[in-house]
């Protein structure tokens, strides 16, 4: 699952209504000598949501995403927007922020931290990041729980004191440049108060020499010292922790006494706050607007050598706002990040075992195999244990962070499972097969697709510093 290292050639650039931009850094379009001067400025950092790698492993995958970038301009009655087959669905709404901006940044946001921490970006002031102080120390925990299902208490009731028939927990060690993420230790806590319950239908699971019944006062207190806030500036680590259910996670850990009022939704902030280094050197632009005070000449008698002499007033700022107080934890939804992906619809709500499974994502064995390997086991979807769920957590997060770009990645797992599906129907009895009664037939016994996790494609991490848009630049054959 390695990461290989970048040479800095592309970036994703995210824009705040969701559109999406194919971008070269202003050192490496002149590093390549890839034409005349652009038509246009550079894009500035801060007209993105977010700025990650993207990499082509062969030239016609770059010209077909270059081709989808391509704008239809035919209607000449409305104003011009970007209509291209990748972007006419997030352009219709006008260039401001959306939904589906927060969203696509959001995700990639995890790739580029993922291969931060693996220090597989070579230059990562392309992105508006630098290296930050903390960056040795960063602690990676996921939480996870279940709820009776049985509970018929009003609504509100509900929501301000949940049932909670279990909770777990797991410290990872973060991915790094020689490892891959790694669960280090999983406490999971069956609450005394409530160990008679169960929910119909599944089967509770414990994990041995893990699981332990707990009164409900001490695993509140547990957590609570768990999540205590850092005391001082020195010394301080970012903290986190992935979840499934981000509101129905606060909730719960408030009615267990934890605060989560300054809690932080996404790395956004995190990511952005750390890099004073791209920020400083020229006044920062609102996101949305070309730099029209930046001069910038077409005149061919110019050389690159005396523009980049000036290069400094060109730098980007980070994307996003300015800096703000750190949070004690950052919490990332990985279901969210999964509906994302794969552009789950409206009030279709997975749960982890499910999303587990359609991502092929394995837990590990809490006891290794001969020769200290390590063993993958199975997931059953009717089994119950928050303390598995909080590992599986890291490692449906893992999956997705380590792919490809959010397109590319929907695309090729897509693709993945339209092949499991043909592969499946061709074991399959045909219509001439003998059979003695079609109710002999379970469908429950037929194998279903799922989509790729551990199997997936990949690919080196690229690069922005000024930013050129892919319409400005003329790629030539070889």
């Amino acid at each position: 699952m390695r990461m290989f290292r970048d040479d800095g050639d592309l970036v994703l650039g995210i824009r705040p209504n969701g559109a999406s931009s194919l971008l070269l850094p202003v050192d490496r379009y002149f590093d390549l000598r890839l034409g005349p001067y652009p038509r246009q400025p550079p894009w500035d950092a801060g007209e993105f949501e977010s700025l990650s790698p993207i990499q082509f492993g062969e030239r016609k995958e770059l010209v077909e995403k270059l081709s989808s970038l391509v704008s239809n301009r035919k209607n000449k009655n409305e104003a011009p927007r970007d209509r291209s087959r990748a972007n006419t669905e997030f352009t219709a709404g006008g260039d401001g922020k959306s939904q589906s901006g927060e969203d696509r940044s959001s995700f990639e946001h995890q790739r580029v931290l993922y291969r931060l921490l693996q220090k597989s970006i070579a230059h990562p002031e392309h992105f508006a990041v630098s290296w930050p102080p903390w960056f040795g120390d960063v602690q990676v925990y996921s939480f996870a729980f279940n709820l009776w299902g049985g509970d018929k208490r009003a609504l509100d009731v509900r929501m301000a004191d949940p049932r909670v028939l279990d909770v777990g927990w797991t410290e990872f060690d973060p991915p790094s440049d020689d490892d891959d993420l790694k669960a280090v230790s999983t406490t999971h806590l069956t609450v005394e108060e409530e160990r008679y319950l169960a929910n119909p239908g599944r089967t509770r699971l414990n994990l041995p020499d893990i699981t332990q019944v707990m009164p409900r006062a001490e695993v509140s207190n547990l957590l609570q010292t768990m999540f205590a806030p850092q005391q001082g500036e020195e010394g301080w680590s970012p903290k986190l922790l992935l979840v499934h259910d981000e509101k129905m996670t606060k909730r719960v850990l408030s009615s267990l006494g934890v605060d989560t009022s300054r809690w932080a939704s996404g790395i956004k902030h995190l990511l952005y706050n750390s890099s004073g280094s791209s920020r400083n050197g020229r006044n920062d632009v609102q996101p949305g607007h070309r730099d029209s005070r930046s001069k910038w000449s077409r005149e061919r008698s110019r050389s690159p050598g005396r523009w980049r002499a000036n290069e400094r007033d060109l730098r980007p700022r980070s994307p996003g706002p300015h800096r703000t107080e750190a949070a004690p934890v950052y919490i990332i939804d990985a279901g969210v990040l999964y509906r994302h992906l794969m552009k789950v619809p409206p009030g279709q709500h997975d749960s982890i075992l499910l999303i587990a499974k359609a991502l092929s994502v394995k837990d590990t064995a809490l006891r290794r195999g001969e020769d200290d390997q390590v063993i993958y086991e199975e997931i059953d979807p009717k089994e119950w244990c928050a303390g598995r769920e909080s590992r599986l957590l890291g490692y449906i997060w893992e999956s997705m962070a380590v792919g490809t770009a959010i397109d590319e990645q929907r695309a090729f797992r897509i693709r993945f499972v339209r092949e499991d599906l043909l592969a499946a129907a061709s074991v399959l009895p045909n219509a001439h097969s003998t059979r003695t009664d079609d109710g002999d037939v379970d469908p429950n016994d037929l194998i279903q697709p799922v989509l790729p996790g551990s199997r997936q494609t990949r690919v080196n991490s690229l690069q922005p510093s000024g930013l050129f848009d892919s319409d400005d630049e003329e790629w030539e054959d070889d």
